[in-house]
């Protein structure tokens, strides 16, 4: 009998195969999850971002107005509550989640 001594036989190569795709199945949906969540906190990011600026120059100019703003395909809305200087949020849509909203009052 010939024996197969140039690379590896079928059996081998079968093995290795579905030992790639076992663990591509565990990995892939976790990097999935993580694009997503990593996705979702660069949404949050520019939220709080703008919300820092738009405090910052309603407190140097003294005026209290809303705002909005797009990024990335995102729309941001800076809303300050009860007409005045107590309490400013940002509002933004994120796909999948609905609407997300990052608020700073004064007594903070």
């Amino acid at each position: 009998m010939y024996k197969n001594i140039k690379g590896f036989s079928l059996p081998e190569t079968l093995i290795a195969f579905s030992c790639v795709l076992m663990i591509a199945s565990i990995f892939i949906p976790f990097l999935i999850h993580y694009a997503s969540q990593l996705k979702r906190l660069q949404y949050e990011v520019e939220a709080l971002k703008f919300l820092e600026e738009g405090v910052e120059k309603a407190i140097v100019s003294d005026v209290y107005v809303n705002h909005s703003r797009m990024y990335g395909g995102v729309r941001y809305e800076l809303n300050w509550k009860d007409g005045g200087n107590e309490e400013a949020c940002v509002q933004y849509h994120e796909r999948g989640t609905g609407l997300n909203e990052v608020c700073i009052s004064k007594g903070e």
